[in-house]
């Protein structure tokens, strides 16, 4: 039996690592820095799995517009090293790299011009297949940092304040609109409390809205004003979140629209405890309930006929984790007038009350207070006063 063609012989491999992807390549300017993140391919431009150290060099070089960011490049081009290389960092194959490149003054002032960085692959031999396309940066000055960072936790959520930024504090004109960064990092549960959503569901139940770990969100300056904070309205019950907050200014630089950013805040800790009361009941009113009505009792199933009783309704509180409400009197033409007496020793579920124990020709005032699952009592109602009906 002959034996089949091996073919031509190959050439010996170079061992190139492929180019890296202007797709996977970003170059974000944060104070007098660049910091470039990439992923490192894993295979050469021979499709043969990278084996020993690779060095990432960086080249960085003023430009006039060129190609759009994140324009793809077919894996196996070889293009031509850049030039000049600013620095050398060692990468893992088939990983996430980043590199920092720290601005000399010349470029960290003045007007924003556009600054454009490639990436080029080095075998352990020194040999590489080229540099990526181009990503672009801006010179030129920053956004000053957030100062007096303070995080607080609220009924509403988490109150972050700072240092106003008034326009005098402005560097670099007003080329571009400022506003505030925030990011937060959501921590474990807080423990021995559970953690309940806005929804008033347990965080970790079926159904609940789960929590990112990692989340940002931007604040605009309305009209050039910086509002000196935000609250962070998402956050959960029994949860500790961490924030810091960047100021970012888009520029415009030889056609490219960029952002540039501040040096990072302080970080700050905020923990969401469910120790805030409801708000206090509104729109109490009482009414006589006449003898011989027979109208059944709103918090008995008993029908109370030729009792006199005194009718009280307010507004039901819709804000989650509630639990109830409790009942206040006086007895203004008792023994104690000024003294106030809750009606029951269990919570009143519903907006409305009855009250059976009143004596006739008595006047009464009432208050009422709303009541969270976590025993957190609000604020009184307004006093309404009532007598109660003769029999």
């Amino acid at each position: 039996m002959g034996c089949a063609s091996p073919g031509p012989p190959l050439p010996p491999s170079l061992k190139l690592p492929e180019v890296v992807q202007a797709s996977t390549l970003t170059a974000t300017r944060v104070g007098d820095q660049v910091r470039l993140h990439w992923t490192t391919p894993s295979r050469t431009t021979d499709k043969l799995l990278i084996v020993g150290p690779v060095t990432a060099e960086i080249c960085r070089e003023p430009a006039a517009g060129g190609p759009a960011v994140g324009t793809k490049l077919a894996a196996a081009t070889v293009t031509a090293p850049c030039a000049p290389v600013i620095a050398r960092v060692q990468v893992t194959p088939g990983g996430a790299s980043e590199a920092v490149d720290t601005l000399p003054a010349s470029l960290a002032s003045g007007p924003a011009h556009l600054l454009a960085y490639q990436v080029q692959l080095r075998n352990a031999a020194g040999r590489t297949a080229g540099a990526s396309l181009p990503v672009f940066a801006a010179s030129g000055p920053v956004p000053p940092p957030v100062e007096d960072l303070s995080g607080t936790a609220t009924k509403a959520g988490a109150v972050l304040e700072w240092k106003k930024l008034v326009s005098g504090d402005r560097e670099g004109g007003t080329n571009g609109v400022e506003g505030v960064e925030v990011e937060r990092s959501t921590l474990e549960p807080v423990a021995g409390e559970s953690a309940t959503s806005g929804s008033g569901r347990s965080a970790g139940s079926l159904g609940a809205p789960k929590q990112p770990a990692e989340a940002k969100f931007r604040v605009e300056m309305a009209e050039g004003v910086d509002s000196g904070g935000t609250v962070d309205r998402s956050t959960q019950i029994g949860h500790t979140y961490r924030y810091t907050v960047q100021r970012v200014r888009t520029v415009v630089a030889d056609g490219q629209t960029l952002e540039v950013r501040s040096l990072p805040s302080v970080t700050v800790t905020v923990q969401i405890r469910d120790v805030f009361p409801p708000e206090a009941p509104a729109g109490l009113v009482a009414a006589p309930a006449g003898a011989g009505e027979g109208v059944e009792n709103p918090t008995s199933q008993n029908r109370d006929v030729g009792h006199p009783a005194i009718d009280l309704s307010w507004e039901p509180n819709m804000e989650p984790r509630m639990a109830g409400y409790r009942v206040y009197r006086r007895d203004l033409d008792g023994d104690a007038p000024g003294a106030w007496v809750r009606l029951g020793t269990e919570l009143v579920p519903a907006a409305a009350y009855r009250d059976l124990s009143v004596v006739a020709g008595h006047r009464y005032a009432y208050r009422v207070t709303a009541v969270s699952e976590a025993g957190n009592e609000s604020a009184p109602s307004s006093e309404v006063v009532e007598t109660a009906p003769a029999h």
